[in-house]
C-alpha cells in the first residue's frame, strides 16, 4: 500500500512537470524528490498511525473434530460431504454387534438379579419361620434339661449320670441349630436391606451398567451435533475408528457467525479500539469493499504461552515478530457468505483520529481491490 502512494505522487508530479513545463533540472527535481519525501512520509506515519491497514486476515471458521465414543469398524458413512445438513443427521455408524451383545447379556442379569430379590426375601420368610420352630424346640429340650438337673439334685435322684448327659447335650446341640438359623437370617437380611435409591445394590449396579452399554450402544450411530457440514470425508466402510482423542476421523464444520480474524502490527494497539469501524477486501472479490466493526482484540499474542517442560524455556519467537490478533464482524452479505472458510483477506481500521486522513486510506484501501484483479498475492 506504501507503493501505491508513492506511485501516485511520481504520478502527480510527472503530470504537473508536463502541464506547467515545469523545466527538468538540478532544482526542480531535487525538489520534487525531497518534497515527496516529506509529504509522504507525513502521510504514512498519521495514516498508519491512526488507521492501520494488515494485509494478514483471514475468514475464520471453528471446526468440530468428530471421534467416535467407542471403537469398532465403520459399516455407513454420509453421503452430503460439503452441504448443510441438520442436527442429528446420521454422519457414519460403526458395527453394533458386540455392543448390542452386551445390552442383551446386562438385561438379562437385571431380570435375573431382579427375581433374586424377591427369591431373598421368600428365603428370609422362611428363615424367620425356621429360626421360631428350632427356637420352640430348643426352649423344650432346655426345660428337659433343667427338669434332668433337678431331679439330681433331690435326695433319690431317679436319673442317671447319663441321661443327664444327653439331656445337656441335646440342649446345646439345638442351641448351636438356633445361632445358625438366626445367622443365615441376618445374612438373608442384610443383603436384602443393601439398598440404593429404594432398590436392592445388585440391581441398581445392573442397571447402571445397563445404562452406560445402551449409551455405547447409541454411540454407534455418530450424528451431526449441530446444523453445518462435513468436508474431506475420507473414511469408508470397513475403515477401523478407534475412540481416541488425537485420532478424529471426519471434521464438521457447524453453521456460525463467520468472523474475520486479522494480524496487525503491535504498535498499531495505540489507535484498536472495540467498535471502530472497519473495511475488507477479499482477494477472491476484487473491486469490492465489505463494511464491519472491529468486534475486540485477542488479550494474548500465541507466541508469548508457555508450558511447563523439562528444559528450560527461552523466548519462543523474536520479540517484534509476532502480531496482535483482532476480530472483525462484517455486515451480513450474501456474496460473503458464499466464499470458501479461511479465504485471505485485507483489512483497515478507521480510528476517530486525523479523520480526513481515513480518506487517503480509503482510497488505497480500493485500488488494493482493484489490483486483485491483476492476481497478485496482496
Amino acid at each position: 500500500m506504501d507503493l501505491l502512494i508513492i506511485l501516485t505522487y511520481v504520478a502527480f508530479a510527472w503530470a504537473i512537470f508536463k502541464i506547467f513545463k515545469i523545466p527538468v533540472n538540478k532544482w526542480t527535481v531535487p525538489t520534487a524528490a525531497l518534497g515527496g519525501v516529506f509529504l509522504i512520509s507525513g502521510l504514512i506515519l498519521l495514516m498508519n498511525y491512526n488507521h492501520p491497514y494488515t494485509f494478514q486476515a483471514q475468514k475464520a471458521v471453528v471446526s468440530i473434530p468428530i471421534t467416535p465414543q467407542v471403537t469398532g469398524v465403520v459399516t455407513e458413512v454420509t453421503d452430503k460431504s460439503n452441504v448443510l445438513i441438520k442436527k442429528g443427521e446420521v454422519l457414519f455408524k460403526i458395527d453394533a454387534t458386540r455392543y448390542e451383545a452386551r445390552v442383551n447379556r446386562l438385561q438379562a442379569d437385571l431380570v435375573t438379579a431382579i427375581h433374586n430379590t424377591y427369591v431373598l426375601k421368600g428365603q428370609l420368610d422362611e428363615a424367620i419361620a425356621n429360626t421360631s420352630h428350632v427356637t420352640a424346640e430348643r426352649d423344650r429340650l432346655y426345660k428337659d434339661y433343667q427338669r434332668y438337673v433337678r431331679g439330681s439334685q433331690a435326695k433319690v435322684n431317679p436319673f442317671s449320670e447319663s441321661d443327664i448327659d444327653n439331656a445337656r447335650q441335646n440342649f446345646m446341640a439345638q442351641d448351636a441349630l438356633v445361632k445358625s438359623s438366626i445367622a443365615e437370617q441376618s445374612q438373608i437380611k442384610s443383603q436384602i436391606d443393601s439398598v440404593v435409591n429404594g432398590e436392592q445394590s445388585q440391581v441398581v449396579s445392573l442397571r447402571a451398567q445397563l445404562a452406560e452399554a445402551k449409551y455405547d450402544l447409541e454411540q454407534t450411530v455418530i450424528r451431526a451435533p449441530s446444523n453445518g457440514y462435513v468436508t474431506q470425508v475420507l473414511i469408508r466402510p470397513g475403515t477401523y475408528a478407534a475412540a481416541l482423542p488425537l485420532r478424529p476421523v471426519m471434521v464438521f464444520i457447524p453453521e456460525q457467525k463467520r468472523l474475520i480474524i486479522a494480524q496487525f502490527r503491535q504498535n498499531s494497539l495505540l489507535r484498536l479500539l472495540p467498535g471502530d469501524d472497519a473495511e475488507v477486501v477479499f482477494n477472491a472479490l476484487p473491486g469490492q469493499v465489505f463494511l464491519g466493526k472491529l468486534l475486540t482484540i485477542v488479550p494474548v499474542v500465541s507466541g508469548g504461552t508457555y508450558q511447563a517442560q523439562g528444559t528450560l524455556q527461552s523466548l519462543n519467537i523474536v520479540p517484534g515478530t509476532d502480531g496482535v490478533l483482532a476480530i472483525i464482524e462484517l455486515q451480513e452479505n450474501a456474496e460473503i457468505e458464499v466464499l470458501p472458510d479461511g479465504i485471505f483477506a485485507q483489512v483497515a481500521v478507521y480510528s476517530d483520529h486525523f479523520t480526513h486522513v481515513s480518506v487517503m486510506r480509503k482510497v488505497l484501501l480500493r485500488m488494493t481491490s482493484w489490483m486483485h484483479y491483476l492476481y497478485l498475492d496482496h
